[in-house]
Order: structure tokens, then C-alpha cells, then sequence
């Protein structure tokens, strides 16, 4: 994004018209978009966060990351005007604002005087009051104006406001191209089959039969540039495509073959030219097929013209809303997953691009079942997600729920400002020293039984969090992915792991004949938080005893790196 890209006209032609039913003027939209594009917060946690309104003691929004214990207070200040500048007087009253949300007492007071239901729900809601004097407050004040020399002369003066101008916003935004796949002509043989026509008002639709042979010349199969906006790849030898590829060997079948199979969706910019021969259509893409067309492919030697494929086309005129929901709505072949269903969901989009940067391109954030990522080390955003639950928000005992990490926990996981791919990439790396750590635990099975794993490092990560050095470890985390620094991080992990799978060891040295029903406990909420709270204590005995060094001395020169 550049920074002209926000001018008034350009940003609500190209970004906010997604946002025109959620919120009456410009203002409201950018708010919006800048919590979920640059705060990283679901749609729906977007809205609730939103109090713009009359009496809205200067606010536009309010956040409470409960995970981070931060209160975030955010204004909005838009310009109509192009290659306006922001000034120095609305930072100032802004500083203003943010003292009436800086003890109980004052919100209490706001509670009582607003006449703003949005604010009074919101307040409610979150339990601001009851929280904001043991959590840090910051203001954020965004603009899509760029800030003069006033402005940034006095930003430096007002503590905990963090200032988005244009320029801050276009550096941070990371631009998806979440349309994906072939840019160019291409032109169906339509001259074997009848065609049906469907206008649904915004997209124009024409099913049909194509050969497979005409199909195969599509670009991006091979590559699966072709499939870029489908939820899933090809997903390899499945049962599916197994069966798939029998089909297609078997040439008595081929007549059959559209009697059986669901057919391909492709979507197109526009459709340029019919004829009774032809169709000609221009930047196409497949939603739904990806496994139909690679089995295809890997038997193209035994297709006959008389194997047709059904193929619904549907025009969106580059309506990406409509595309997205295309794609989310389809039938697939093969049961979707909700983490299929979140592959092209924005915040994985942005999370993939960020890991593919800050790793030089040497590590794949997996985002869809069946991608390819040769010589690459491969994190999935599922495994990615559950290191998360454990290391980030402190939930062990969830983690064998797998299915929610991408379903209703996504939010909770992903949504939040302080989740970046830097950041993940910590965590991921920070996880393995504790993985190699198991073999310390005696009970082999209870070593490797799954949930053990997540269990360990959340131990690991709340004994660090009992020193301000290692909450500043944690908080830079991010900043040590760097050749100099990372070794001195692992190092310290998974010194820790070894050290507390050790004293786990004892702590789990019941009666005679007791058996340790791991399978159950490290399932529960009390007893994770139980044994980490006792293996913690014995840490802070060995430190008392020079057994082992303080996570101040541990954390040196990793806390401010």
C-alpha cells in the first residue's frame, strides 16, 4: 500500500465499499478497517469494539485484550482531502480523552453521564471498570492524513498514544491478493453441448459441458496457480482422487463420467465473446475442482473425447465479496474442515505473507490442505494455532481440541494486534526446544502422549512470566529471529523445559500402586495450573539454593533485544 492509496477517494473506491453496510460515513468505515487490517480483529470483534457516535466523550472505539491486559482507546481523525496534513491540536485533546478511561472511579463517571448507548454497552460489556486499574491503558489515534512536524514533535510528549498516520497505516498493512489465480484469455469449447443461461442480478452464469481435453489447456494446473482462491488444493492421493483417476481409466466410462461428477466452478472477471462454438472468458480462477483437473492432468494420455465435464462459469466483474462467498459456499468433493474454510480468511492470508518474509522465504505458513512447499520447513496454521492456545493465551488443557482452533476459537487465537507471523515464528521455534525436552520425563508414555507437549511449555512460558525480564522476552520475542539472538532464546526454553520435566517427574511420584490418570488431568484447568504453580515454586527453591539462575540473569540481553 502506498500512502496516497488512503486519499478519501482511492481508499473508498479500493478498500471500503466491503464496509458501506456496516457502517453510515467514512469515519466509521476506516475505523473498521484499520482493527481488522492493522489490529488484526475479526469482523464481528471490529463492530463490537466500534462506540462512534453523538456523545461519544471523543472515542471511537474500545478494545479490551484480556490476553494482554490492555486497554486500547482509539479516535479517528479522516480527511476528505487530498494530501492533507494532521496537526498537533487533535493530539492534544486526544491525550485529554484518555484521562477519563484511566481509573474506575472516571469510567464509572462516563458510565453515568454518556448518552451514548454504544459506549455505556461496550463499557459494560468488557467490564472496563472493574479492569482498567490493573491493565494498561494506551490511546491510538489513526488518520489517513499524513502528520506534519507539529504532530510529531508532540507524539513524543504524550506517553502511551500510539500514532497511525498514512504513512504508519501503508507500512503496515500487507496487501493479499486473495483473488488469485490466472490472469489472461482463455476460451471454453462449448461446441458439443447445450448451454444454460442464469442471471442473478449481480453475476451472469453459464453451465455446461466441456471436454476435458479443452479443460486441461487451462494455465496454473500443473503449478496450481489455478487453484489459488480454492479452499483446498489437490490434496494428493486422497480416496477421492484415487477413485477419480480409476474412473478415468477406465475409457467405457467416460460417457458416464458427467453422471457421477460434481463438475468444476470457475470463476472469471468477465465473460468476453459467446458463440455456438465457443466461449471466451478473461482472468479466470477454480473454486472448486482443484482435485478433478491434477487427476486429469496425471492421466491426459488416457482421456477420450468422450469424457465431459460439467463446468458452472460465473462471471463476478472482479466483485471479490462475491467470489469469497462463492468459494466459502461451494460443494466440495471431500468434507471441508473449517480451517479449509479459513484459508482464505484475511488474517491467515496476512499471517502466511508475513512468516514467507521474515523467514527469506525458508519457512511455509501451510494456510490449505494439499499445498506444495518443496524444500521448505512447512508450520501449518492449525499447529501453528494450538502453540498459541498453550505458549500465548495459556490453555493446555484445550489443545486436544484440535477442530476449534480454526473454528471458534479462531478469534481468540489469531484476531489480536499482538499476533504476527515474527511472532509465530518465535513461538514455533521457542516449542521445538521444549519438544526435544520430553525425554526427561521417565513415563514414556506420559512424555509423549500428546497434550504433554503443550503442557510443558505452557509451564515454561508462565514461569517466565513471573520475571519483568522474561514478560520482555515474551513481548520481543519477535526480535530475536535473528542468527545472533535465536540460539541464546532456545537455549533458555529449553533449559527451562528440561529443568521443570524434571521436577514433573517428582511431583508425580504418587503412593504405591497410584497410577497418574494423565489422560484426564491434562485435560482440566485446575490441575495445569496446580502443577505448574508447584513446579514454578520448586524452580524459585533451586534459584534460592544456586541450583539454577534466575530468569532475570537468563533473560539477559534477550529482554530489551
Amino acid at each position: 500500500m502506498k500512502v496516497v492509496d488512503l486519499n478519501y477517494g482511492a481508499f473508498s473506491e479500493h478498500h471500503l465499499k466491503p464496509y458501506e453496510k456496516r457502517a453510515p460515513d467514512f469515519s466509521g468505515r476506516f475505523i473498521r478497517w484499520f482493527l481488522e487490517h492493522i489490529y488484526r480483529l475479526e469482523e464481528v470483534d471490529a463492530d463490537d469494539a466500534c462506540v462512534d457516535a453523538k456523545h461519544d466523550k471523543g472515542v471511537d472505539a474500545i478494545y479490551v485484550d484480556d490476553f494482554s491486559e490492555t486497554v486500547f482507546i482509539i479516535q479517528a481523525k479522516t480527511k476528505t482531502k487530498d494530501n492533507s496534513e494532521l496537526g498537533d491540536t487533535d493530539l492534544k485533546e486526544f491525550y485529554g480523552t484518555l484521562q477519563q478511561f484511566d481509573s474506575k472511579k472516571k469510567i464509572d463517571e462516563v458510565l453515568a453521564e454518556t448518552k451514548n448507548e454504544k459506549l455505556k454497552q461496550t463499557i459494560v460489556r468488557t467490564g472496563l471498570a472493574d479492569k482498567v486499574d490493573a491493565y494498561e491503558v494506551r490511546g491510538a489515534f489513526i488518520t489517513n492524513a499524513l502528520a506534519n512536524d507539529d504532530a510529531k514533535a508532540i507524539i513524543t510528549k504524550l506517553p502511551k498514544i500510539d500514532l497511525f498516520d498514512a504513512d504508519a497505516i501503508a507500512s503496515a498493512y500487507i496487501d493479499l491478493e486473495v483473488d488469485g489465480g490466472i490472469k489472461g484469455a482463455y476460451y471454453f469449447d462449448i461446441s458439443d453441448s447445450d448451454v444454460i443461461d442464469y442471471d442473478a442480478g449481480g453475476a451472469a452464469a453459464r453451465i455446461f459441458l466441456a471436454p476435458a481435453l479443452n479443460l486441461l489447456k487451462m494455465d496454473g494446473i500443473v503449478d496450481g496457480r489455478l487453484f489459488e482462491q480454492n479452499v483446498r488444493f489437490a490434496l494428493g492421493n486422497t480416496k477421492v482422487n484415487k477413485g477419480l483417476r480409476a474412473s478415468i481409466k477406465e475409457k467405457g466410462e467416460h460417457k458416464n463420467f458427467p453422471l457421477y461428477h460434481n463438475g468444476i466452478n470457475v470463476l472469471c472477471k468477465k465473460i468476453v465473446a459467446e458463440s455456438d462454438e465457443r466461449l471466451e472468458v478473461e482472468d479466470y480462477v477454480v473454486v472448486n475442482g482443484a482435485q478433478s483437473l491434477t487427476s486429469l492432468m496425471a492421466e491426459k494420455s488416457r482421456i477420450t473425447e468422450d469424457l465431459k465435464i460439467l463446468v458452472k462459469l460465473i462471471e463476478t466483474k472482479g466483485d471479490s465479496a462475491l467470489s469469497q462467498a462463492i468459494t466459502t459456499k461451494s460443494n466440495n468433493q471431500n468434507a471441508i474442515k473449517a480451517r479449509d474454510l479459513k484459508s482464505n480468511h484475511m488474517i491467515q492470508q496476512r499471517l502466511k505473507a508475513e512468516v514467507e518474509a521474515i523467514s527469506a522465504a525458508t519457512v511455509a505458513y501451510e494456510i490449505k490442505q494439499g499445498e506444495v512447499n518443496k524444500g521448505k520447513l512447512v508450520l501449518s496454521n492449525e499447529s501453528a494455532g494450538l502453540i498459541l492456545l498453550a505458549m500465548d493465551l495459556l490453555q493446555p488443557w484445550s489443545c486436544h481440541q484440535k477442530y476449534k482452533v480454526m473454528d471458534e476459537l479462531h478469534s481468540d487465537i489469531f484476531g489480536r494486534p499482538g499476533v504476527t507471523g515474527a511472532r509465530i515464528l518465535g513461538y514455533w521455534e521457542s516449542f521445538k526446544a521444549v519438544e526435544e525436552a520430553l525425554d526427561a520425563i521417565e513415563d514414556k508414555h506420559l512424555a509423549y502422549y500428546n497434550l504433554t507437549k503443550y503442557f510443558l511449555a505452557y509451564a515454561v512460558i508462565t514461569l517466565l512470566r513471573t520475571d519483568p525480564a522474561g514478560v520482555a522476552m515474551l513481548q520481543n520475542i519477535e526480535k530475536v529471529l535473528i542468527p545472533d539472538k535465536l540460539p541464546k532464546l532456545l537455549e533458555v526454553i529449553g533449559g527451562l523445559a528440561r529443568s521443570l520435566a524434571l521436577d514433573l517427574n517428582a511431583e508425580l511420584v504418587g503412593d504405591e500402586g497410584e497410577i497418574f490418570d494423565y489422560k484426564n488431568e491434562l485435560k482440566s484447568p485446575n490441575w495445569c495450573k496446580k502443577m505448574a504453580a508447584k513446579l514454578i515454586a520448586q524452580y524459585s527453591k533451586d534459584v534460592l539454593r544456586k541450583k539454577a539462575d534466575p530468569i532475570e540473569v537468563l533473560c539477559e540481553g534477550l529482554a530489551a533485544a
